[in-house]
């Protein structure tokens, strides 16, 4: 199951963002699963699991630098 990236805009929700960050997360539960079990398929599973959560934890830096923007910019205000 391949798992497209979320682009990232300041003019996008943040909350937005991180809901679809989680439906991402949540689509690859399955894959998790049959690598914890070791049921068939596991070896090509583990390495889109790795490769979603890589992705993912780049997109919530992503958000996080967004979030700090927008408290600095209240901030100036």
């Amino acid at each position: 199951m391949a798992v497209a990236p979320v682009k990232f805009s300041k003019e996008k929700n943040m909350r937005d963002q991180l809901e679809k960050i989680i439906a991402n997360l949540q689509g690859i539960l399955d894959e998790l699963d049959k690598v914890e079990a070791g049921s068939y398929g596991y070896k090509s599973a583990a390495p889109r699991a790795r490769k979603a959560l890589m992705e993912a934890s780049k997109e919530l830096r992503d958000v996080r630098t967004i979030v700090q923007e927008v408290k600095n910019s209240h901030e100036q205000k």
